[in-house]
């Protein structure tokens, strides 16, 4: 695999200055993909945070089309900002996301769960920064981000996927942040049918240490799942492929596929917790579910 350097750091740029000029990563519509949801309070101490995960997953691989011809034409950066280069999900992948999040906005809310939602002003994590490597871009994004939220009085962030979840928890590592961060998974029990294999989130099973609490939550739901140590086991779980296609779209996709393919020899059913891990796996699996869209 051959990293082209200087490409990446231009890519590092355009995020970073982004980010500490808008609070977002590229153009996003924020008005729109803040609209899945109209009866929550606006903000309040705990908030319900969706980073725009969900709602952008189907359109990063476009975005991550773009950077290579960025980088070749020489584009400014101010020129990355203009709505000619803002992509918009097809109408489907969009009905989808906004399905997803207010299971999960049901799901807190059956249990007992008071919180609000950001909706247009909503910030993006950071978490491109961490997981591509930029350290020092992220420490510096994060004290604006905990500021952004000391400032309307947030002190407890629920989050909706592990990328989010890992990012808000890393910045203490690096600065202050003392606000809660707790992942929806962490908080609800549901009820819910079928018979899936698990593709565990990386972050979800080994960083964030909910191989187990994931497991017993989906065995007392009612939902059945086929396991093989080889395929399923926290230790041999394996990635989807996803944070490699920054760097390289064909080992990102070899990944996807490779990893589908172990998938399917357990169950031909898929169930994932992870937007980003739906993306790359469903090219390669026929019936592929969040596990917010078969709870109830």
């Amino acid at each position: 695999m051959e990293i082209n350097k200087k490409r990446i750091q231009k890519m590092r740029d355009i995020i970073y200055q982004n980010l500490m000029e808008s609070y977002l990563p590229f153009p996003l519509d924020t008005k729109l993909y803040s609209s899945w949801t109209a009866d929550l309070p606006h903000g309040g101490d705990t908030v319900l945070y969706t980073s725009y995960m969900y709602q952008i997953s189907g359109i990063l691989k476009r975005y991550e089309a773009l950077f290579p011809k960025i980088y070749r034409l020489n584009i400014p950066r101010r020129l990355m900002t203009a709505s000619k280069f803002l992509i918009k999900p097809d109408d489907g992948e969009l009905k989808r996301a906004f399905n997803i999040l207010n299971s999960i906005k049901s799901m807190l809310s059956g249990s007992n769960l008071k919180f609000g939602y950001l909706y247009d002003q909503e910030p993006y994590s950071g978490a491109l920064l961490l997981e591509s490597g930029f350290i020092n871009e992220y420490k510096e994004y994060g004290k604006k981000l905990y500021n952004f939220f000391s400032e309307r009085g947030i002190k407890q962030i629920i989050t909706v996927d592990p990328h989010t979840t890992n990012a808000l928890k890393r910045y203490r590592d690096f600065i202050d942040f003392d606000i809660e961060v707790k992942n929806y998974l962490e908080l609800v029990n549901f009820k819910g049918t079928g018979d899936y294999v698990i593709h565990d989130s990386c972050l979800y099973s080994r960083a964030m240490g909910m191989y187990g609490s994931i497991r017993e939550k989906i065995s007392n739901s009612g939902i059945s799942a086929s396991e093989n140590y080889l395929v399923t086991g926290k230790e041999m779980g394996s990635c989807c492929g996803g944070p490699l296609s920054l760097v390289s779209t064909k080992d990102s996709e070899d990944i996807s596929r490779s990893r589908a393919e172990k998938l399917l020899s357990v169950n031909k059913n898929v169930l994932v917790m992870c937007p980003l891990c739906y993306q790359n796996l469903a090219p390669y699996v026929g019936n592929i579910k969040d596990l917010a869209e078969v709870v109830s």
